[in-house]
């Protein structure tokens, strides 16, 4: 029998997406391994985080499942729900994030070309040009909203035009693409899940119809050099492919708004930092880390395992067939491992890195592209506006978009 602990919070409920840190906080004091009413396990302490991220031996990327409450978790054993939940749960298996080696391998190497320190130095150009080109037009407002003006645009603008998403089709494919998150939670109403689920149906014909456009008439784009690869010997199949898009873009494109929004956030916040930034370029490198680990992209939510064999792990036991969640925002908070965690400090200096992108073979694809873009926009913007005032003091987060702030309105007259 699986021992539970005695907390049960909701990790899905709106009051814990919203603010998750007290509650975090007390499952790393009172029960660390955390077996959910949601059906996984969920772990808070550093040490234990990045034991499951290093060890795929023991804990498997492959049909790590998002608990019993999840239809598509559900679909993955005899007597699912319906043929539309079993067709994107075979697609979600197909994401080389949901893989082991040797297939992670193979298909990780692949797509990590377009996001080499080299290739994004060489897109530094384009990249500075859409972030001046976001602060001009936020400039003409005087007061503007750092996550619809700014943030929200600029890494899908980037990540799109790597992977070759077409610009006219950016606004559509981004707005389906960000409904399909209901999918990785438990099904809150009959009707917020169906809408998930023709989201996950638009997005696969879409991507499905662009590698076709693409297999016709070829660019200097990702989605060419792949399919390039699956041409090769077979070294990519139909599906994977597919997966992989989908799996770059929320890598390169998604979570990058959100540590952009909440990083400008907590530095104007902060204004003793702010200032000592503005005046020392030097210091934008340690902020950007502390960003990373203070304020996690996806700070309530988590990444997933299974268990492969039995594993003792905080005096319970995690069978084999166990989901298991690593909560990387709780690990970053850890005061084992980072003194005084709930301070926002740019002078940190720890000794060991946040786990935000994750920690082993799966460690973040987009990390690099994402602190580039966060130190180029961190640069524009103490440049243009070392003054720049914030207005919103309390930021709560849009329920209908996952941990993302509702809106952070600046002044910059």
């Amino acid at each position: 029998m699986i021992a539970r602990g005695l907390l049960s919070p909701d990790l899905y409920d709106y009051d814990f997406e919203n603010d998750p840190i007290a509650t975090l906080n007390r499952l790393r004091d009172e029960d660390p391994v955390h077996w959910s009413r949601h059906g996984f396990w969920y772990l808070t302490r550093y040490e234990d985080c990045a034991t499951v991220l290093k060890d795929p031996a023991r804990f498997s990327s492959m049909a790590a499942g998002w608990g019993g409450a999840n239809p598509l978790a559900q679909a993955r054993t005899a007597g699912a729900q319906s043929s539309a939940e079993q067709g994107l749960s075979r697609t979600l298996a197909q994401s080389f994030n949901q893989m082991d080696a040797p297939d992670h391998t193979r298909i990780r190497g692949l797509v990590m070309s377009a996001f080499s320190k080299r290739s994004i130095e060489e897109r530094r150009p384009r990249i500075q040009t859409v972030i001046d080109e976001l602060l001009d037009a936020a400039a003409a407002k005087g007061e503007f909203d750092l996550i619809t003006d700014f943030a929200f645009h600029l890494p899908i603008i980037v990540a799109s035009e790597i992977i070759g998403i077409p610009s006219a089709d950016r606004e559509q494919f981004r707005a389906a693409f960000e409904r399909t998150a209901a999918l990785m939670a438990p099904k809150r109403s009959d009707e917020s899940w169906a809408a998930a689920l023709e989201a996950g149906r638009w997005v696969g014909r879409y991507v499905r119809d662009l590698i076709a456009e693409r297999r016709a008439s070829p660019r200097d784009d990702l989605i060419s050099a792949l399919i390039t690869a699956e041409d090769s010997d077979g070294v990519l199949s139909e599906p994977e492919l597919s997966s992989a898009i989908s799996t770059i873009y929320t890598a390169a494109g998604t979570t990058t708004e959100r540590f952009i929004s909440s990083g400008l956030y907590l530095l104007l916040a902060h204004r003793d930092q702010w200032r000592r930034l503005v005046e020392d370029r030097a210091l934008v490198a340690p902020a950007i880390e502390e960003i990373l680990r203070f304020h996690h992209p996806t700070q309530s939510t988590s990444t997933n395992r299974r268990c492969v064999v039995d594993v003792e792990m905080g005096g319970k036991t995690l069978r084999a067939g166990d989901t298991v969640r690593v909560g990387l925002g709780a690990a970053n908070r850890d005061p084992a491992v980072f003194p005084d965690p709930d301070r926002f400090d740019i002078d940190r200096r720890p000794t060991v890195p946040a786990l935000s992108f994750g920690a082993g073979p799966h460690f973040c694809i987009g990390s690099a592209l994402a602190r580039f873009e966060a130190r180029l926009t961190i640069e524009a913007v103490a440049n243009r506006w070392p003054d720049l005032r914030l207005l919103t003091e309390s930021p709560v987060k849009d329920p209908r978009r996952h941990d993302r702030y509702r809106e952070i309105i600046v002044s910059a007259r």
